[in-house]
């Protein structure tokens, strides 16, 4: 991308523009319903609506805007099932999420809890920790089946929210080295939507079901499918997110037309319900998280309870108040603890018990920037924020949030700005588990691109001399754009568009991981090294930084400040999978198999999601000698992953040494046709088809062999092993033994061109450089004996 850095230089020169602050005239008394103190749900009798062991179907829509849905008023929106679902339902017309984040947000549905309670405030960064109970587990307890089909990777299995379910459908395909922006890896909805269909259709039919289906489409970017695009291109990019609703409001269809197809409409109460919204522009936000303006909070909700006539609510409620409504309407119990409130009162028209006040908040800022965090506190009628430069906002007059009321209503102000900080203190006396997500290898890898490895080791605080974010946003932008370009692999740009962040705020921990990350991907160790040390300096137990340095002391062969690193990881950290794998993967690089083995049990055991590290103990298990454990283990990974890099290649190795050769034939195939990169499968094809006389299929695998990897001295010698029997090409035999060499760093390899080269002189009676070679091939061979580094194993 030629020039981007140097544009981007001039837009950062420009001046930060001063934000107006318009200031109302005359202050306004509270309303007149009272701010009623927030307290938690209390046990109370069950309702008289409770429908006990009824299925629920649970619809999130990512990204949903309410502001963007028919029912909700948006003229332009194309939803006419949500529609008609809300004709027939319960419409919340403020329904408050507690975070423009996926992950956090959902954590909230599904726990009842504030992400301050359950732990979880970022994308990427922690996982909903095993200690919380989630809806899942809770209907699971009570004998329903359950199962979840996520469309984005951020709500993988890895981060949590598999808690409770029978079946956790998140199976995305990620390509070894593919580099990944967490939030841009999805799946459509009518991929999802199939899926859920497909199990809905053979659930087990006596029991009841929960299903929760997640539709990620409206996220960026904004790319509906036909004819979807054809008919919201003409508005740019903010009609085409329409078009993303409207081509979501089409398989939402197809879940509902499917309960009144098999008669379970009666049966089944279904929520639709958004996680968080989208800037689109708002306060100069393009797309969310940043901040806590209601066009990120405010989501839409809608319930369709069976015997429940159609009725619209206008108190506001929050998402964390579906657990207990649940609890209320299926379960026959309430839900303890949690913080919050069942919403079945509010159907009659009852809303004196229900908490006025709705939490959340932006941690991004601080978490992996170093600005201060933004908290909002929400009523009907009222939001306040909580910043350096703090913000009032009075909703029914300024639905936009434009118009900043903090002087002149200074009462309602303080009033929220109390309560807000008792819930805050109540919250921080709670304990709160924050669980580290256990990353793989390659999920670190390309995680990377977006600085997801990376994230500051701050908790939050009340420090005052924090920035404030509204001062901030032009470089959190900035980092995304750098983020960009790295996915677009343009990363010496992005190493510039960083250093010019830098210049300006040189402490943003999301910038400087992003820019080593940047430098490792440039081959610059060394650069990327001293950021990571320098952070290290004031950080020294950030785990994260550690893992990083250990991966470029792992990249420069240092194995014993790998294992030094790695260690110190344990000690804070014992369920880190990815330090178990790094020490694993020294042993392996130095064929201790049996030290690498019960490293890599360990990983797995921390880690069961299918990755490199299963492939690893596979092959030290064969290794070791384990071959009947070790084929079970590749059995069961081509079974869930036909395609997985290497299991094929590891069978192949299995059978051969079985004897089963027509079987590893066809698994080395497998591996080449499902990797087409492959270089050790077909190095191992090709001494396979040698060993079987299968000369000339021999000689066209080794030389696509050494096409893909040139420096590789193994396919030279092998090749010219396959063409010695015939005295014709005994020259060009010669030319691979002497290219092969020119490679050749092991003494096996050595030793293997030089008797390969003597074998070439014997034939042609070369008696003097016969022995001469000879000579070289003993004095390596010798050395292997006598312990020197060898190739090691043909994987």
């Amino acid at each position: 991308m030629p020039g981007a850095a140097t544009a981007f230089r001039e837009v950062m020169r420009t001046p930060l523009k001063n934000r107006a602050i318009a200031i109302a005239a005359c202050a306004a008394l509270l309303a007149a319903a009272g701010m009623l103190l927030w307290r938690e749900n209390a046990s109370r009798a069950v309702p008289s609506r409770a429908l006990p062991g009824a299925n629920v179907l649970l619809i999130t829509l990512d990204t949903t805007r309410a502001d963007r849905i028919g029912a909700y008023g948006w003229q332009r929106a194309e939803t006419p099932h949500l529609d008609a679902l809300a004709r027939e339902g319960i419409v919340f017309e403020n329904c408050i999420a507690p975070s423009g984040y996926t992950l956090p947000s959902h954590s909230s549905i599904m726990t009842g809890l504030y992400p301050p309670r359950h732990g979880v405030r970022l994308n990427g960064e922690a996982a909903l920790a095993d200690s919380r109970t989630t809806l899942a587990e809770r209907l699971s307890e009570r004998g329903y089946a359950t199962a979840a089909f996520v469309a984005a990777f951020v709500l993988d299995k890895r981060w949590g929210l598999a808690q409770g379910f029978d079946h956790y459908d998140d199976e995305f395909q990620l390509d070894p080295g593919q580099r990944l922006d967490l939030a841009r890896v999805q799946r459509p909805a009518d991929e999802v939507v199939d899926a859920a269909l497909e199990w809905l259709e053979g659930r087990d039919r006596a029991k009841a079901f929960f299903g929760w289906v997640h539709l990620y489409d409206p996220h960026v970017p904004y790319d509906p499918p036909e004819p979807f695009r054809s008919r919201f291109a003409a508005g740019g990019p903010s009609s085409l997110y329409d078009g993303e609703i409207a081509f979501v409001d089409s398989q939402l269809a197809r879940l509902l037309k499917w309960l009144d197809r098999e008669n379970l409409a009666n049966d089944t109460v279904v929520i639709v319900v958004g996680d968080h919204g989208e800037g689109l522009g708002s306060h100069g936000e393009g797309e969310h998280g940043y901040y806590v303006y209601d066009y990120t909070v405010r989501v839409p909700l809608i319930l369709r309870v069976p015997g429940v006539p159609a009725t619209r609510v206008r108190t506001q409620v929050r998402t964390i108040d579906l657990l207990p409504t649940l609890a209320d309407l299926v379960m026959g119990q309430p839900a303890e603890p949690v913080q919050g409130t069942t919403l079945l009162p509010l159907l009659d028209g009852d809303s004196a018990d229900h908490p006025p006040y709705a939490y959340s908040e932006s941690m991004v800022t601080y978490l992996q920037y170093g600005w201060s965090a933004l908290y909002s506190l929400r009523t009907n009628d009222y939001k306040y924020i909580e910043a350096p430069r703090r913000e009032l906002y009075e909703l029914g007059t300024d639905p936009g949030e434009t118009v900043n009321r903090f002087d002149d209503m200074r009462r309602v102000a303080l009033e929220l700005r109390n309560e807000l900080t008792r819930m805050r203190e109540e919250d921080s006396r709670q304990e709160s588990e924050v669980q580290e997500a256990n990353l793989d290898e390659e999920t670190l890898r390309m995680l990377a691109s977006l600085g997801y490895v990376g994230g500051a080791s701050v908790r939050p605080s009340d420090d005052g001399d924090l920035a404030d974010p509204k001062d901030k946003l032009h470089l959190f932008e900035s980092v995304g754009y750098a983020g960009n370009l790295m996915s677009k692999n343009e990363h010496r740009e992005a190493a510039e568009v960083l250093e010019i962040i830098l210049e300006e705020d040189p402490a943003i921990p999301q910038a400087r991981f992003l820019l080593a990350s940047v430098y490792r991907e440039l081959g610059e160790r060394q650069k990327a090294g001293d950021i990571l040390d320098a952070y290290l300096r004031e950080e020294p137990d950030n785990l994260r930084a550690l893992m990083s340095r250990a991966e470029i002391f792992a990249e420069e062969g240092r194995r014993d400040e790998v294992l030094a690193l790695a260690r110190r990881v344990l000690a804070s950290d014992e369920q880190n999978a990815r330090a178990y794998e790094l020490m694993a993967d020294v042993y392996m690089g130095e064929n201790d198999h049996a030290s690498a083995l019960p490293l890599l049990r360990k990983a797995v055991e921390i880690q069961p999601k299918l990755s490199r590290s299963r492939i690893n103990l596979a092959a030290a298990r064969l290794a070791t000698g384990d071959a009947a454990e070790a084929e079970r283990e590749l059995v069961s990974i081509i079974e869930q992953h036909p395609k997985f890099p290497l299991a094929n290649f590891h069978l192949g190795l299995i059978r051969e040494q079985q004897g089963r050769f027509g079987e590893a034939r066809r698994a080395y195939r497998a591996e080449i046709e499902n990797n087409p990169k492959t270089f050790v499968a077909r190095v191992n094809l090709g001494t396979l088809l040698l060993r079987l006389g299968e000369i000339e299929q021999a000689e066209a695998i080794m030389r696509e062999s050494i096409e893909l990897d040139p420096d590789n001295p193994r396919p030279y010698l092998l090749l010219g092993q396959a063409l010695l029997s015939r005295p014709a090409r005994l020259p060009e035999v010669e030319r691979l033994a002497r290219d092969g060499l020119r490679h050749a760093d092991e003494p096996e390899m050595k030793a293997l061109g030089y008797f390969l080269l003597a074998d070439v002189y014997s034939r042609q009676g070369r008696g003097e450089e016969e022995r001469e070679a000879a000579r070289m091939g003993n004095h390596y061979r010798a050395q292997i004996r006598r312990g020197g580094p060898a190739s090691g194993a043909r994987s």
